[in-house]
Formats: structure tokens, C-alpha cells, sequence
């Protein structure tokens, strides 16, 4: 049965959404209590992206699908790595010191936007007004979310916001390159894995360089606790990142950036008995109408795809 003929078909993509969200949500509360424990997000980033590409490289090895590598597709794991780590990794350390943490969660989650802008530019696929009126109302959520944690920058301060935009744009053009040149055949298992592994060896030696040390002895409290929960939520979220430009294409994986903001605000009410304004809920309901609006009618997926894990 069609996703245009069944109801039920049209929210699937809506509700791996929603899960992806959450766990990129629950991602940022684990490294929260990691770096109460003194460890810095590069070094929680380090050790989850060894771990998950274990973890990947041995779910390929049980399911006896292994690799057929080829120069095209290495391009497309280094591309995919540096846009989705290594670039956005740079950049929001280097402006962290520099803005607000309310500044830099407003700019990361202007990827939507730029996902939006950059569809419309290479024509990778049809964007409708839906989904613009979506990204409006998204981005009014979060600038409600964030109003009271936002302070305007003085002239000073625009060069690390300009530094900043490295972060949305670099995952907008990562998720349309995703959606436009995916090898022939490649399975999401095989893209997540491949782009984890090449992403762990590029940022190894920046991890190596900053003069940080992974710990000299294994202990099992709450920070090691919270790694492993990352380590989890990222082994679903990857994947679930790939099977959604998959099955629609580009723009409406990078919605998740807007769930993930709200995932964190309720993980944090959970988990650390935080409280929020009465306006929070206001943008809440403002997320749910633009989730609503761009999971209408999801444009098709303009990825190749195949149950082969011949690469192109």
C-alpha cells in the first residue's frame, strides 16, 4: 500500500523523524552530564565515533555484507565525513568560547533552512510550500525557545558568527550531496558505517593535536554511563539518518535539528528536573505544527537505491 493511499504510510517517515530527534536530544543530555564529569565533548565525540564504527564494522560482519570499495565510493565517505563531523566539529569549537550557548543553537538549527535554500538552488528536489511554511514556523519555535538565553552580539562578535554558519551549512549540503550522489546500490547500513569509520580517523588526529588524553584507566560511573547511553542513541540516530534521505530525499532528515533542541529541553526535564517559561510550550506547539507541515507529502527520495551492496 502507498504512503498517498494509506495514512498510516505518510507519518512512517514522520515517526523516524521523531525518533531520531529524540535520540540526538537525549545525545545532548548525555554529553551534559559527561562534562560534569570532566570530560570535554571533543573527547566524549573521539571515543563515541571508535566505538560506533566497532560497532558498525561488527553488525556488517554478522550480517556477512561487506564492503565492495571503490574510489567513488571513498569520495563519497570523505565528503559525507568532512560535512558531517570533521567541518561542523571545527567550527563549533572554534566560536564556542566566542558566542553564547543560546546564539550557537540558534544557528545550528538554521540547517533546515539551508537545506530549503540549496534544494531550491540545485533543483535535487522539489521543495513545496508546505515545507518552506514549515521551516518558517520552525525557526520561529526555536527563537521563541532560546529568546531568553540569546544575547544580540556586538559588530565584535560577527566574524564567530560568520565562523558559526560553517555548522548549518555544512550539514545542509551534507544531507542534498547524501540524497544527490549515492552510490548505486550502497545499503544505509553500509553508508553509516563507511562515513563513521572514515569520520573517526579524521578526527582522531585533531583529537591527538589538542593536546587531550583519553583516560588512563576504565571506570564505571555516571560520566562512563553517559557515554554508553550516547554510544547507543548514536548507533540508531546514524542509521536512521541515512534510511531517511533514503525514503525522502535530502530536506526532511534536517528537520530532526529542530526536534532535537526540544528532545533536549524534555530529557533535561526528565533527567534533571529543569523547569521552562510557559512560552516554551507555546514553541513546542509551534514544532508540532511545522513537523506536521513537512512530512506532507514528502517529495520521492532521489537516491539510488537497492538491496546490493555493489557500490557505484
Amino acid at each position: 500500500m502507498t504512503a498517498r493511499r494509506a495514512g498510516p504510510g505518510r507519518m512512517g517517515p514522520l515517526a523516524l523523524l521523531l525518533v531520531m530527534g529524540s535520540l540526538w536530544g537525549l545525545q545532548f543530555a548525555m554529553l551534559r552530564q559527561a562534562a560534569q564529569a570532566g570530560y570535554s565533548d571533543l573527547t566524549v565525540l573521539t571515543i563515541t565515533l571508535l566505538l560506533l564504527s566497532l560497532i558498525f564494522l561488527l553488525i556488517a560482519a554478522a550480517k556477512r555484507d561487506p564492503f565492495q570499495p571503490s574510489w567513488g565510493l571513498l569520495v563519497f565517505l570523505v565528503v559525507t565525513a568532512l560535512l558531517g563531523y570533521v567541518a561542523p566539529l571545527a567550527a563549533a569549537l572554534y566560536a564556542a568560547s566566542r558566542l553564547s550557548a543560546g546564539v550557537l543553537s540558534l544557528i545550528a538549527c538554521m540547517t533546515p533552512l539551508v537545506t530549503v535554500l540549496l534544494a531550491l538552488l540545485t533543483r535535487s528536489e522539489t521543495v513545496t510550500a508546505a515545507r518552506i511554511s514549515a521551516v518558517g514556523l520552525g525557526v520561529l519555535s526555536v527563537t521563541l525557545l532560546l529568546w531568553s538565553q540569546i544575547d544580540l552580539p556586538h559588530r565584535g562578535k560577527l566574524p564567530w558568527m560568520t565562523v558559526a554558519l560553517v555548522v548549518p551549512l555544512s550539514y545542509g549540503i551534507e544531507s542534498i550531496y547524501i540524497a544527490r550522489f549515492w552510490p548505486k546500490g550502497l545499503s544505509a547500513l553500509h553508508a553509516v558505517t563507511g562515513e563513521t569509520v572514515v569520520a573517526a580517523l579524521l578526527v582522531a588526529p585533531i583529537y591527538l593535536l589538542s593536546g587531550q588524553a583519553l583516560p588512563d584507566r576504565l571506570s564505571w560511573g555516571d560520566a562512563e554511563i553517559a557515554i554508553a547511553v550516547f554510544v547507543a542513541a548514536g548507533v540508531v540516530e546514524s542509521l536512521l539518518y541515512f534510511v531517511l534521505i533514503q525514503k525522502t530525499g535530502g530536506v526532511f532528515v534536517n528537520f530532526g535539528t529542530f526536534v532535537s533542541l526540544f528532545a533536549g529541553l524534555m530529557w533535561g526535564i526528565l533527567l534533571f528536573s529543569e523547569r521552562h517559561p510557559d512560552l516554551t510550550w507555546v514553541a513546542v506547539a509551534l514544532l508540532a505544527a511545522a513537523l506536521l507541515l513537512a512530512s506532507k507529502d514528502p517529495p520521492p527520495p532521489v537516491a539510488a537505491q537497492g538491496p546490493s551492496s555493489k557500490a557505484r
